[in-house]
């Protein structure tokens, strides 16, 4: 998946150079608001899939260590309710 983002990404930059630089050899103002505007959408593709292009799989592991730690904190609590160790308000 991580591989296709990027592929996808560049995709992207490519044809938004091609768009702009004919745009540009029509209208100078049209080229460059073309290009701002594609740059635009191509710094908001890289931020959506932030994690995706430049992430590492030990974040998803530890994501998952941590939602393990709090569901097991979780549990003992319910646990000690249910015994009478801690009364619940």
């Amino acid at each position: 998946m991580r591989a296709f983002k990027i592929g996808l990404a560049l995709i992207l930059v490519l044809a938004s150079a091609a768009i702009t630089a004919l745009t540009y050899l029509q209208s100078h103002g049209a080229g460059v608001s073309t290009g701002a505007l594609l740059l635009l959408v191509i710094v908001a593709y890289v931020y959506d899939h932030r994690h995706h292009i430049f992430g590492t799989v030990q974040q998803a592991g530890a994501k998952r260590d941590h939602a393990q730690t709090i569901a097991l904190h979780q549990g003992r609590l319910t646990a000690m309710r249910q015994d009478g160790d801690i009364r619940a308000r």
